[in-house]
C-alpha cells in the first residue's frame, strides 16, 4: 500500500476540527521472474479513497499533504471511540523485461487498502468561570 499518516497522530481526534491525513503517491517497482525471464512491474497510484469510519468517504486523485499545506481532511461531527481510517489505494501497471526500454501496459488496476490505528473522536468544552477572572484580577 501508499501507506496513511494522519494529522494529529495521537489517540484522540477533535471533532469539528479538520482531521488530515496523506499517503505517499511514490509509484512502486517490484522484479520478478516469469518463465526465467526477470521481469520488471511499474505500480502507479492513480486514485485514493478514504473511508473516514463515520459512514462517509472520500475518493480523489490527490494523495494528500501535511500541515501545514493539506488538501485532504474531513471534520467528524460526532464522537465516538476506537475510529480508524481506511485508505483503498488504485494502482495501474505496467511491466517490462529487465533491461528493456519499452514499457508495456497491464489491462485493468489494481487495489490496495490499509487501516489507521484507532482513535477516538472527542469534543472539548471550554468554560469560563468568575474564579479564573479572579485570579488574574479582574
Amino acid at each position: 500500500g501508499s501507506g496513511i499518516t494522519r494529522q494529529p497522530p495521537g489517540p484522540q481526534v477533535v471533532i469539528s476540527m479538520p482531521f488530515i491525513v496523506y499517503t505517499n503517491p511514490a509509484v512502486r517497482y517490484q522484479t520478478t521472474t516469469i518463465l526465467g525471464t526477470p521481469i520488471e512491474v511499474e505500480f502507479t497510484p492513480t486514485s485514493y479513497t478514504w473511508n473516514w469510519g463515520d459512514g462517509t468517504t472520500t475518493t480523489t486523485t490527490d494523495p494528500g499533504a501535511p500541515y501545514p499545506n493539506q488538501t485532504v481532511t474531513h471534520h467528524y461531527q460526532h464522537t465516538a471511540t476506537a475510529v480508524t481510517t481506511t485508505l483503498t489505494t488504485t494502482w495501474t501497471t505496467r511491466y517490462r523485461p529487465q533491461g528493456d526500454t519499452t514499457w508495456r501496459p497491464i489491462d485493468g488496476t489494481i487495489t490496495t487498502t490499509e487501516t489507521s490505528t484507532p482513535y477516538d473522536l472527542v469534543r472539548i468544552i471550554t468554560y469560563l468561570t468568575d474564579d479564573a477572572e479572579e485570579a488574574q484580577g479582574h
